[in-house]
């Protein structure tokens, strides 16, 4: 089965080396000035995917969570990286004084966790990463791509 197809419909990853491979084929797909928003409950593995994604990318030093910074930005050989988490933001302005836009010299790829407490930091073409922890263990994911572009 296509793995684009099968992605969208959802895909069940037990172990999180399962999680490793899924991030490996994503950045094969992710076009580049893309902003791809990372849901899921505490402790789902938003971070973790997106260190497996940013690795897969060619980031070749530790990616930690922005937790406390809220921002932390990568080079890869391909790309910039720019990891937001957005959990501790409660303002609007407090998500523009990020200076985000700042930070998109093409070509970007920009990574939001917690998109639903900011949802002003989707940026160029938007994609959508849910990730769910099911009763029976492990994780799935799904993801929504083309959701939209914001020029700003």
């Amino acid at each position: 089965m296509d793995f684009n197809k099968l992605f969208s419909s959802g895909l069940h990853c037990p172990d999180p080396a399962d999680m490793t491979d899924v991030a490996r084929q994503l950045a094969v797909i992710i076009p580049e000035n893309l902003t791809l928003l990372l849901d899921g409950f505490m402790g789902a593995g938003k971070t973790f995917f997106a260190s497996a994604l940013a690795h897969a990318l060619g980031v070749e030093e530790r990616v930690s969570s922005p937790t406390y910074d809220m921002v932390n930005v990568y080079a890869s050989h391909s790309r910039s990286i720019i990891h937001v988490d957005a959990y501790r933001l409660e303002t609007r302005k407090a998500a523009e004084n990020l200076g985000i836009e700042e930070l998109l010299v093409p070509p970007w790829f920009l990574l939001v966790e917690w998109p639903n407490k900011a949802p002003e930091l989707a940026f160029g073409e938007t994609w959508r990463l849910t990730i769910e922890t099911p009763s029976c263990g492990g994780r799935n994911l799904r993801l929504a791509k083309h959701l939209g572009v914001r020029v700003s």
